[in-house]
């Protein structure tokens, strides 16, 4: 049980990292010119690179969901 919140936590860290270093992902403007939060954009970003390669580039691992996720369960099991 200790790791389904240990990796909402992650989840969770990961989303505000990505809204901060690459921005407009959660957090868009809507046609009326206020700031919303949009999950589907969200959830689009977190499984793209399941089907598109760009972000296995060394330079954007740190925005990578499922590559934090497999660092995240390895950490968890050693530690």
């Amino acid at each position: 049980m200790i790791l389904i919140y240990y990796l909402i936590l992650i989840t969770i860290l990961f989303i505000i990292y990505v809204e901060y270093s690459v921005g407009s992902i959660l957090l868009r403007y809507n046609s009326l010119g206020n700031r919303s939060i949009n999950i589907l954009s969200m959830l689009n970003f977190l499984v793209h690179p399941l089907y598109n390669s760009y972000l296995w580039n060394i330079k954007t691992l740190d925005i990578n969901y499922p590559f934090i996720m497999v660092i995240a369960n390895v950490l968890y099991n050693y530690i």
